[in-house]
């Protein structure tokens, strides 16, 4: 296993290094535009198609395990269309959000019909009944969890290592609770993925070489969400709000931001705007007065906050992943904690010393 690891990581890695070298000296895969828009935090045009090496170096994973079961086969097909919607945005900035979520709902479907990965029991009797017995209403609610989950992931895909950290965290929280319960196929799953994250975080924190993109995140992020159910899926004890919690901090900072958005703002809630956590913690909280005239490190110095405040929601994960009782009670502690720190940072309630 570790000699596989190890060939997914040098494979991400050489990719990356490839694309990072060959858009400084011959400026390919480079918008000079890159720059415009409120929610960029970058000095000078970058790449946004690391989604390439870690989706080609996830395939390479599955294609030199010990046994290449059919459900590696699955999740990599449904996975094409999520993957080259965000990709093909990356490269022409034309396709339409609208049209990228209806290839995450292809995905979604692929994922449910070809899979049977499917989301039909919450744990309480009566939700249970008419989502395993409706096919129909099933799949409608499998999508919109798990399309509100990939999404999710493209929005804190925001600053340097924060979506590739913050999924390193879930994944190996994933691959630990599988390891407990010997499901081998889930835990080969979710360290890949990690290996092939880790080439890429090497240069996109925290200097910046590269960047994500929207291809690479709804890739990584369907791939996170799937791996979660299959393990809930092939392992009754583990509740699927365990899913739930690990993902609470990107799904509740997109509701809150809808919230926010609509009904404080009175915008749309498809609007780009500089106000996620992420955003403010940036402008209000991190001080780097060193390195003041490199943006880049200042903002990279942001991640670590999110990457702890996820950690509020993954240890109690993992720690509880078959109480649906107390995930519920974290669940509603998280979001607690993150209103009132937003509030508190908004109000410039935090104090640090100079």
């Amino acid at each position: 296993m570790e000699n596989l690891l190890l060939t997914v990581f040098i494979s991400s890695f050489l990719m990356v290094w490839v694309i990072v070298k060959l858009s400084k000296s011959k400026k390919w895969f480079v918008n000079e535009s890159d720059l415009e828009g409120v929610q960029k935090f970058h000095s000078i045009p970058t790449p946004r198609i690391a989604g390439i090496p870690v989706f080609a170096s996830f395939f390479i994973g599955l294609w030199f395990v010990d046994s290449l079961e059919p459900s590696y086969i699955v999740l990599l097909l449904a996975s094409l269309p999520v993957f080259f919607g965000g990709l093909i945005e990356d490269i022409t900035a034309k396709i339409s959000p609208t049209k990228r979520m209806a290839a995450t709902l292809v995905s979604i479907a692929a994922l449910f019909f070809m899979g049977d990965i499917a989301i039909n029991y919450l744990g309480f009797d009566w939700i249970d009944y008419y989502l395993s017995n409706n096919l129909i209403l099933s799949l409608l609610f499998t999508m919109l969890v798990v399309g509100g989950a990939v999404n999710s992931i493209n929005i804190i895909d925001g600053y340097n290592g924060l979506m590739p950290g913050y999924s390193i965290l879930v994944l190996l929280a994933i691959a630990y609770v599988a390891s407990t319960l010997g499901d081998d196929l889930v835990f080969q799953l979710s360290l890949i993925l990690v290996a092939s994250l880790a080439g890429f975080t090497t240069f996109n924190f925290p200097f910046g070489k590269i960047f994500m993109g929207d291809g690479g995140a709804y890739f990584v992020g369907f791939m996170m969400v799937s791996i979660g159910l299959m393990l809930g899926i092939r392992n009754e004890e583990v509740s699927h709000w365990f899913v739930l919690l690990l993902f609470i901090y990107p799904l509740y900072e997109t509701v809150f931001s809808i919230y926010r958005k609509k009904y404080v703002r009175g915008t749309s809630p498809s609007q780009p705007d500089g106000y996620h956590l992420h955003m403010l913690i940036y402008k209000r909280l991190v001080r780097c007065k060193r390195f003041k005239h490199n943006k880049t490190i200042c903002n990279s110095m942001t991640s670590p906050f999110l990457w702890a405040l996820s950690l509020v929601g993954i240890i109690p994960a993992v720690i509880w992943y078959d109480n649906q009782t107390v995930l519920i009670i974290w669940a509603f502690l998280f979001m607690t904690i993150y209103t009132i720190i937003y509030r508190r940072i908004v109000h410039f309630k935090f104090k640090f010393k100079r």
